[in-house]
């Protein structure tokens, strides 16, 4: 059987064969505009690489609940049975992005992560996996009889918590144009983009610019970072006491990695470490930074094998 894991975004697709022994090899990564649909996309591929795709394990953005998969922010959708007989594989599977994400860091020392926070990670307990990014994702990878079960829900979307003068003041502008504040608002790529916004008066800016600017040198860009990074901080550390992850934190997604060089001396720390009740436990606590192109690649792959997403396989008896 050929295994092919795939990592459907926004405007890139990335694939690659999954290996017998858990590693990837012909990566492929290609936009999703080139391609009418994601029947086409894998088909390409498969010509490409010369090999007859029998089994496929996709991460997609967006809700994966239904037969009918639409992706975010993409042109494409596709019934997963009826995709499972146009290809005639063998299997397939459909996980949300950013479960592949969490399942993509069963080890948060490995793949390039980098230690941000030391501390003792408590391997019985959840790993909180959380993911700056077009949103903000967030899961936990559960310890479940020698495998992780990875939570699955819409953390981004909870209400926000501002903490300072400063906070409140842009928590009460937003409030005046959306119903319901949420952290993803201001805990993402366009949350960067609104605390600027706000900040500025008005100026618009894209994220990657913001980030740039940020990293070069101070000035609003960068306090919209730090405004960012400290409210990270405490998301952070409400969602690890939420759900017991002293196991450790994992950031994915691309924005924090993008602006690395200003954690350190951001107020990601100590409000991540705040002064409240339960303070000792956050102090123990790790934190890594994931740099890795290839987690969604990697965490599709790692489903595939996972007994708990089992219910999710789709069978040639089911298409």
């Amino acid at each position: 059987m050929t295994l092919v894991a795939v990592d459907i975004g926004g405007t890139n697709i990335r694939l690659a064969v999954v290996r017998d022994d858990g590693g990837l090899a012909e990566h492929r990564s290609m936009l999703c505009a080139d391609f009418p649909s994601f029947e086409a996309a894998i088909t390409a591929y498969a010509d490409a690489t010369a090999i007859k795709v029998s089994a496929a394990s996709v991460a997609v953005a967006g809700p994966v609940q239904d037969d009918l998969v639409d992706v975010t922010n993409n042109h494409w959708s596709f019934s997963k049975t009826g995709l499972a007989g146009a290809l005639q594989l063998q299997q397939l599977l459909i996980i949300n992005d950013f479960t592949a994400q969490a399942l993509a860091q069963s080890d948060p020392s490995a793949n390039g992560n980098m230690l941000l926070l030391d501390g003792t990670s408590a391997d019985h307990a959840p790993l909180l996996v959380i993911g700056p990014g077009t949103g903000l994702g967030v899961s936990a990878l559960v310890p479940a009889g020698g495998e992780y079960l990875p939570l699955e829900g819409e953390g981004g979307h909870v209400g926000m918590s501002p903490q300072s003068d400063a906070e409140l003041a842009l928590f009460a502008t937003l409030r005046s144009e959306v119903a319901h504040v949420s952290a993803e608002h201001f805990i993402s790529g366009s949350g960067l983009q609104t605390i600027y916004r706000l900040q500025t008066g008005g100026k618009i800016l894209s994220a990657p610019d913001i980030g740039k600017a940020a990293v070069a040198d101070a000035g609003p860009e960068r306090d919209a970072a730090n405004m960012m990074l400290g409210l990270l901080g405490s998301v952070v550390a409400d969602a690890v006491l939420t759900m017991g992850c002293w196991r450790g934190v994992v950031i994915a997604g691309g924005i924090v990695a993008h602006i690395q060089p200003l954690v350190a001396d951001s107020p990601f720390a100590a409000r991540f470490r705040h002064n409240g009740t339960m303070a000792p436990l956050l102090q123990a606590v790790p934190v890594w930074l994931s740099f890795d192109p290839h987690a969604g690649l990697r965490g599709a792959a790692a489903g595939f094998s996972n007994s708990h997403m089992a219910a999710r396989m789709i069978s040639p008896d089911q298409s």
